[in-house]
């Protein structure tokens, strides 16, 4: 009997894809850390770090760092955002794809030049999109 269950797991595991794992989060931007860290505050009120998949953003101290951190205010600061994620980061954090208004904000980052696209984690990046279309 449980040899049998273990079959029908490992079955369903390889059946499908991995994405049918990945979780989802939604919420309000309430914080924007840099070109790629934010907070989103669920309807729960429990905030979460969100650390942009498959894309680097200059440090705060470097050339564009502002830059970097006021595009990505622009477009999601205090917005509500849905984050599909798999994994966290080695300080908790977690990497996922923000999307917003259809469109994926991590390419969004690198589209402008603020972001550029971090080839260890090529895998968790988006193949595309629409465009972010902000209202401000």
């Amino acid at each position: 009997m449980i040899l049998r269950f273990l079959i029908i797991l490992m079955v369903a595991l390889f059946a499908f894809p991995a994405y049918v794992l990945a979780d989802t989060l939604q919420g309000q931007v309430v914080k924007v850390a840099d070109g790629d860290t934010i907070t989103v505050q669920d309807d729960m009120g429990r905030k979460h770090r969100i650390r942009l998949a498959g894309i680097d953003a200059p440090e705060m101290n470097q050339p564009y760092g502002l830059h970097s951190k006021n595009n990505l205010m622009s477009l999601v600061d205090g917005e509500m955002v849905t984050v599909q994620y798999e994994k966290r980061d080695r300080y908790g954090r977690i990497v996922g794809k923000v999307l917003f208004r259809g469109g994926d904000i991590c390419l969004e980052q690198v589209k402008v030049g603020l972001a550029w696209h971090y080839k260890f984690y090529q895998m968790e990046q988006a193949q595309g999109g629409p465009p972010v279309v902000c209202g401000r």
